[in-house]
């Protein structure tokens, strides 16, 4: 009897182990889009080194990162709307974080990629993912046609165009262009086209504003960042808070939210430009959190000799808790 009982035992306890690992494999999966969106941040900030060599990042600080974006998430009951918030935290808190190691000029390169990234993998975006437009402007080919007719264009514009209408939802453009040349001289003198209603039918693009800076890239190159923004902000969620990340701080402020992610064993560095004042806000941030010039809180020159004194602040500091410079 106490083998059969012992028996009984072990199946109930088999069947509710299989129960449990369905369940567990359930939840993974209901995971899985946050996991896949982390690969997908991790590789494009790794490539970012194509860019400039000085942006290298490791796994385990995306790591550090990656978890802090699940901490800040909402909480939600339901799994669905859980991971949903998941992976808006993370693709904020990865942006953010990376965003303010960048050049500014690089800042819209890499939101751009985010963006792209995003509408290929069919997370953002009401449209299906077109590779012959997004190839078209990223190298804006150009085709020699008929000499241009138009005095106020540029020929490399009219060639542009003429490769644009080679795509098949812009076959009339040239046509257009030529015929309605006033009202597109009109919408090409502008100080920001892109924002301007295009002459006739063309302006229906207001609503898909991809094709339309595939028109702006091709008239008027000199208006792409501007135009690639707008697109980014009616496109990513909450575009805005991604195109405007930071502007609204001054250093003082960013320095104090750098310092969240900052812990006992990870420096913060900072990439020096003409104008800038680190030291002064370093100043202000170590009297308020109670450090003492000389003391706890040390700044060291490096020069010939200097050396052994960052040394010797950096083994005070780390056994005291004090701030080196």
């Amino acid at each position: 009897e106490a083998t059969k009982a012992k028996v009984k035992d072990i199946n109930d306890a088999v069947v509710k182990g299989n129960i449990t690992q369905k369940e567990v494999e359930e939840a993974r999966e209901g995971y899985r889009p946050q996991a896949a969106e982390g690969a997908m941040l991790y590789f494009l900030i790794t490539k970012l080194c194509l860019v400039d060599h000085m942006y290298q990042y490791s796994l385990d600080s995306f790591m550090t990162f990656f978890e802090k974006s699940v901490h800040k998430a909402q909480k939600k009951d339901d799994l669905k709307d859980r991971v949903l918030c998941l992976r808006d935290s993370l693709r904020m808190t990865i942006f953010m974080w990376v965003s303010r190691g960048l050049f500014e000029r690089h800042k819209t390169i890499f939101l751009a990629q985010l963006t792209f990234n995003l509408m290929k993998r069919g997370i953002i975006g009401n449209r299906d993912w077109n590779e012959t437009h997004f190839q078209f402007l990223l190298r804006a080919p150009t085709k020699v046609l008929d000499q241009n007719p138009l005095h106020w264009l540029p020929d490399s514009a009219w060639e542009s165009a003429a490769a644009l209408g080679e795509i098949d939802e812009f076959s009339k453009f040239v046509g257009d262009l030529v015929e309605a040349a006033p009202r597109f001289r009109e919408w090409f003198n502008a100080a920001a086209p892109e924002n301007e209603k295009l002459p006739l039918n063309w302006a229906a693009l207001d609503k898909n504003l991809f094709e339309k800076m595939l028109i702006v890239r091709c008239l008027r190159p000199d208006r792409m960042t501007s135009s690639l923004k707008n697109f980014i902000r009616s496109t990513l969620p909450d575009g805005d808070a991604y195109i405007e990340c930071d502007s609204t701080l001054n250093s003082l402020e960013i320095l104090e939210s750098s310092l969240t992610d900052s812990t006992p064993k990870t420096p913060i560095y900072f990439i020096l430009s003409a104008g800038s004042n680190v030291v002064a806000d370093l100043d202000r941030k170590a009297s308020a959190n109670g450090l003492e010039k000389g003391v706890s809180y040390h700044n060291v020159s490096m020069g010939q000799g200097q050396d052994v004194v960052a040394m010797s602040c950096l083994e005070t500091a780390h056994r005291n808790g004090h701030w080196v410079i």
